[in-house]
């Protein structure tokens, strides 16, 4: 999975197939810390309820 995330502009891609093309996130999620949705924070990853496990997250600073 790629995940693109600029600002409140979102892509995702799963195994090779593009699943989200430059899709606007409307505003926070409830999973916000707070309201500095532009500032760098801590990065959250949520299962859903249920044991997950995750390999080989990596994180990249987008350059201009």
């Amino acid at each position: 999975m790629d995940i693109t995330l600029i600002g409140r502009l979102v892509s995702v891609t799963l195994n090779g197939q593009p699943i989200i093309e430059n899709q606007i996130i409307p505003g926070i999620t409830g999973g916000a810390l707070d309201s500095h949705e532009g500032e760098p924070g801590p990065i959250l990853i949520q299962g859903d309820h249920g044991p997950v496990e995750y390999r080989r997250i990596t994180l990249s600073t987008l350059s201009e």
